[in-house]
């Protein structure tokens, strides 16, 4: 048994009946930084692609300044990407001055960035829009004020005003890979604030990096761009996913991305489970960092493999599984064996494993009636109101209203039963606009989809 990390198996139920029919049990699978888990830090080697269409830089204005601009002619709408925006014309040089910008904290979240690189980071940034360009190349962080002084070009591009995201990725997975080694950690960080026009590519450019297990976070910004490929792209590539609403947060999360990133202590999780002849795994969802239904799982002889990605120290992956026990007599079982593999660069230890065994007791009569489990049961309901959520967004976006409506008012009363109000309130709120409008609202279905994947953030114990 490695120190390096422990992993907690609880059941549903460990205790279950010996009966003809076949059983759902779940099991909840904690992976944790062991004691003896050091802290040197690896080198970071990042590569950021921020979009730079016209939008990131549309002054950020109050509503007193937008109203007053609108009676003087100088607001109209237009369609971006095939999304209404607004467009100004002729703004007040003292306007324009002083009204920040997206991209102004765009240039705030880089500086900060590269002053907390160390001298055997790297760093690259790409920018993009109709065209992508590679504004920095693969650098060593310690030529800051070349990094810095490249930061400062942001603001005299001119590459178009769609939003061609995939070439940006493209290009920032050419630069990320230029340095990318098993001893570096890499990972590309994404900030767009426009609905693609290339998706299904950016799709293909996310499972280039998941093969290259190169995780690839997603920022998405304001209420225009496209929630369900940003969270595809995410949790394809093992990344993590956020939802900006005011561009005063981007500095903030670059910064929470290069502090997770600095803390991976562990490389290449992956979960290989060996199942007992009988046994069927139904359904696997990663439960954090972040609520993920991680899809079909290929099975061969009994075995499967989970890619896990990387261990942050401070933000360790949990599993839950979907197990249909068969029916047996009374006795001892297992139902799996789990072996947690892993890398560890830093002690140049490769292959490291961990075993433990998914034990359930089959029983008769009265002593089957064992009580469910109240931290798995928490995390089970947490699991189906993220899953109700977002089939229901999903049939909202196909124009199905009835049955989005059916599905938010499910979520609306499992989210009151878990103190969820403020979330529970928003779901009324997007019930509301389904039955006046026939559709949510972005900002809304955007606050659901995002805030449901962090519902285990505070699981109760």
């Amino acid at each position: 048994m490695s120190d390096e990390l422990t992993l907690n198996v609880t059941l549903s139920r460990t205790v279950i009946p010996a009966a003809s029919q076949p059983q759902m049990v779940y099991v909840l699978l904690e992976i944790q930084p062991g004691k003896e888990l050091g802290t040197v830090r690896m080198p970071v080697n990042l590569s950021l692609v921020v979009d730079r269409s016209q939008s990131m830089c549309i002054p950020i204005l109050t509503e007193e300044q937008f109203a007053g601009l609108a009676r003087r002619g100088a607001v109209r709408e237009v369609v971006v990407d095939g999304v209404p925006v607004w467009e100004f014309r002729n703004v007040p040089g003292d306007l324009a001055v002083n009204a920040p910008r997206a991209l102004d904290f765009v240039k705030t979240a880089l500086r900060n960035v590269v002053e907390q690189l160390g001298p055997t980071d790297h760093f690259s940034l790409t920018v993009f829009a109709r065209e992508s360009r590679a504004l920095i190349g693969n650098e060593e962080a310690a030529n800051r004020r070349r990094l810095l002084a490249a930061v400062d070009q942001l603001d005299g591009l001119q590459l178009g005003d769609e939003t061609y995201m995939a070439r940006g990725m493209a290009s920032g997975y050419a630069e990320a890979t230029r340095r990318m080694s098993p001893e570096m950690v890499t990972r590309i960080i994404l900030l767009t604030d426009g609905f693609a026009a290339d998706g299904e590519e950016c799709l293909r450019q996310a499972q280039t990096a998941a093969a290259a297990r190169l995780p690839v976070s997603t920022v998405g910004l304001g209420v225009e761009f496209n929630e369900e490929l940003l969270i595809s792209i995410a949790d394809m590539s093992k990344g993590n996913a956020y939802f900006i609403h005011d561009p005063q947060e981007i500095p903030a999360v670059f910064a929470r991305e290069l502090s997770g990133v600095q803390a991976i202590a562990l490389r290449n999780l992956e979960l290989k489970l060996a199942l007992t002849g009988g046994v069927e795994l139904r359904k696997v969802h990663r439960v954090k960092p972040a609520i993920a239904d991680l899809g079909p799982v290929a099975i061969t002889d009994g075995s499967a493999s989970i890619p896990l990605g990387d261990l942050e120290r401070d933000a360790p992956p949990a599993l839950l599984l979907e197990l249909i026990a068969p029916p047996r007599p009374a006795g001892k079982y297992r139902l799996a064996r789990v072996v947690l593999a892993y890398d560890n660069p830093v002690q140049g230890l490769s292959g490291q494993k961990f075993r433990s065994d998914i034990v359930v007791q089959y029983a008769d009569g009265p002593a089957a009636s064992s009580s469910a489990d109240p931290h798995v049961m928490n995390v089970v309901e947490k699991v189906s109101a993220h899953n109700l959520q977002t089939r229901a967004l999903q049939e909202a976006q196909a124009g199905n209203a009835a049955g989005a409506t059916v599905r938010l008012r499910a979520a609306y009363t499992r989210l009151l039963a878990m103190g969820e109000n403020d979330l529970a309130e928003a779901t009324r709120q997007e019930i509301e606009n389904l039955q006046r409008a026939g559709q949510v609202s972005p900002a809304g279905a955007k606050r659901l989809r995002y805030e449901t994947r962090r519902l285990t953030e505070k699981t109760e114990e």
